[in-house]
């Protein structure tokens, strides 16, 4: 049986997101056996975020700690308050943004474990300057059960990093 875990305000392992805010992932899949991870991010004000998505194998759910963040989920468009709770059902395509003049932070817990997807995300920005190729794109999210649903066609790069947030280290 392992150890409880504390994880304080502030920590977790860090690194930019897949739209160039810092990200922090409170628990990893290490520490769940793969069952979650609990991450939280934050969109800045007007921020578009990721492309539209589906994943066939993970639920995703959502708490707004602060602000407002916009959910397109399938044909609905969903507005959710600090204190807010969404669950994203497995095969529905989504896309968490904000449209509001403020910016919003949030955990979302994915359901198994995707912590690794993001962290090689952040790798492939990085190495890409936040313009990675649709090609790469679509190979990350073969592996990792995330089909970006509106990529341009061919070698196109797709924008992923579309917002700044101070840069962001690995604490463990």
């Amino acid at each position: 049986m392992s150890d409880p875990m504390v994880i304080a305000a502030g920590q977790g392992r860090l690194f930019r997101g897949p739209t160039g805010a810092p990200m922090a992932v409170k628990i990893d899949g290490t520490a769940t056996g793969g069952a979650y991870s609990v991450i939280e991010y934050a969109h800045a004000a007007g921020a578009p975020g990721p492309p539209p998505h589906v994943h066939r194998h993970h639920e995703e759910a959502f708490r707004v700690l602060d602000g407002e963040l916009t959910l397109d989920v399938g044909d609905r468009t969903l507005t959710l308050g600090s204190g807010d709770y969404a669950v994203v059902p497995r095969g529905m395509a989504h896309r968490p943004y904000n449209v509001s003049d403020a910016e919003v932070r949030f955990l979302f817990i994915t359901s198994p474990a995707l912590d690794g997807f993001f962290a090689e995300m952040a790798d492939l920005n990085a190495a890409t300057d936040g313009n990675p190729p649709a090609e790469a794109l679509k190979e990350l999210g073969d592996r990792w059960d995330c089909v970006f649903t509106d990529l341009p066609a061919g070698d196109r790069t797709t924008r992923m990093v579309n917002e700044s947030g101070e840069a962001a280290s690995d604490t463990g």
